[in-house]
């Protein structure tokens, strides 16, 4: 099964495809951000393209209390409802400090891929936890 992983910011959004047989993610492209309901049909539309059914929606734990939410968390909660509303099956994944580790992989090269870096790193934890080993 394909599976998207996204790196949802207000400004750009990573994206990274891997599936379950492999169990590798990798970076994708980047989505400028222009508004959910386009960002929402430009993701439709690659999953329709690219086979994709599920997507895994990176959201930051709050370091100190995990059961805060700020700003940047409800964003991305009303994106995943906007998700699940044209049925796409969604599933959380923890982003923590993925954009560093990205960051930290590209330093010295180009960092135009970083939000997808950090969607690749989010989706290949995801894979490593949830899908069993054959």
């Amino acid at each position: 099964m394909r599976i998207l992983g996204i790196d949802y910011g207000s400004k750009k959004i990573g994206i990274a495809m891997g599936d379950t047989e492999s169990k590798i993610a990798s970076p994708w492209m980047i989505l400028e951000n222009e508004g959910h309901g386009e960002s929402i049909k430009q993701i439709k539309l690659i999953c329709e393209r690219e086979g994709v059914e599920r997507v895994v929606l990176g959201v930051p734990r709050m370091l100190k209390d995990s059961s805060q939410e700020n700003d940047q968390i409800r964003a991305i909660r009303l994106f995943e409802a906007d998700l699940r509303s044209i049925n796409i099956p969604v599933d959380e994944a923890d982003e923590t400090l993925t954009s560093a580790e990205a960051q930290h992989y590209l330093s010295g090269g180009s960092r135009k891929q970083d939000d997808a870096v950090a969607a690749s790193i989010m989706l290949q934890g995801y894979l490593d936890t949830n899908i069993g080993s054959t």
